[in-house]
């Protein structure tokens, strides 16, 4: 045990040594050369939309000559919440995660990635523009998260499996992967599934032992994962529409000069306005290739019986008031 323990907290130092952090309790930004230095980590592939918008960013931040940005895909810096954590003890990493896994921290932030809240992705520059988006940062904040931006997108999200979906009971018994939170779960299960909580990078060998049968995914990610090399059928419910939430810990931002601050931002906050329209061809440019080259079969499903499924959900999780509250402040 105390192997154990000496072990942990040699690896503890390490991270700490590697953030900048101080025994004064004060943080700097590593820098080269007055650059500052960042790693920009996710789970998703090469070929998926949101690592693409990751070197976009990473490229217009390094040609204004004031950083210094790699980027590590398809999980080479851990899974989301791993990355998470190392950035809220003061690693200089960003990390893409969304609002249900973010929803353990706060809790009301999750709306926004409930099933069927929200048709598209053409509300998510609106909702940053909220007083309830304001408080929403000032609450992760105070847990040493700075979100960075709301408004990146990775599509809607399907059934991916070997069987046709076109109801709930269509889904009974089938395994299928989803985010490991209280949303996803109690979303997917509402839905019919048996939903399995799994990290992305573990989904290609479970599915292949016949640990599951299926995920629910946005097309971005199932299309470079090659998951139509296993499975026959993408289902179209869009019961999630994917959101991004692009974060970093307060200790690393603060530390940064506010010119700093604004740039990286707003750099985040532009390329995930214009990676919006281009999520929806991508999506569509990959459903196609999936059919054409691979022989899946992609699927229109009437989504009303997993609309009508899933509303038990809202009264549960506590979200059936702060939906009407935010459509209101929408407009919608």
């Amino acid at each position: 045990m105390k192997l154990v323990k000496a072990a942990l907290f040699l690896a503890l130092c390490l991270i700490i040594a590697g953030t900048g952090l101080y025994a004064g309790g004060g943080s700097q930004p590593k820098t080269d050369g007055g650059k500052v230095v960042v790693r920009f980590g996710n789970t998703q592939g090469e070929g998926d939309t949101q690592t693409m918008a990751l070197r976009e960013v990473a490229k217009r931040l390094n040609d204004s000559g004031r950083f210094q940005v790699e980027v590590f895909p398809s999980s080479s810096l851990g899974d989301t919440d791993d990355m998470t954590e190392q950035a809220k003890q003061g690693a200089a990493i960003v990390t893409v995660s969304d609002p249900s896994r973010l929803a353990a921290f706060v809790k009301d932030y999750g709306i926004i990635n409930m099933p069927y809240v929200f048709k598209d992705s053409t509300v998510l520059d609106k909702i940053m523009a909220t007083d309830t988006h304001r408080q929403w940062e000032a609450a992760f904040e105070q847990q040493n998260i700075k979100l960075i931006t709301s408004n990146w997108y990775s599509g809607p999200r399907h059934f991916v499996t070997n069987v046709e979906v076109n109801k709930p009971a269509d889904l009974r018994g089938q395994r299928i992967r989803t985010m490991g939170n209280d949303i996803c779960i109690e979303s997917v299960t509402a839905m019919g599934a048996v939903a399995v909580g799994m990290p992305w990078s573990e989904v290609y060998p479970a599915i292949q032992q016949k640990a599951l049968d299926g995920a629910e995914v946005q097309t971005t990610s199932s299309y470079p994962t090659r998951l139509y090399e296993l499975l026959k059928y993408t289902n179209k419910t869009a019961h999630f529409q994917l959101v991004g939430s692009v974060v970093t810990g307060t200790k690393f931002f603060n530390s940064m000069s506010k010119e700093n601050q604004d740039l990286f931002v707003k750099t985040f906050r532009d390329v995930g306005t214009e990676y919006q329209q281009k999520v929806n061809e991508v999506s569509e440019q990959y459903e196609k290739e999936m059919a054409s080259k691979h022989g899946m079969i992609v699927r229109d499903v009437d989504p009303a019986p997993f609309i009508e499924a899933v509303q038990p959900v809202y009264q549960k999780l506590g979200y059936a008031d702060l939906r009407t509250k935010i459509l209101k402040e929408l407009g919608q």
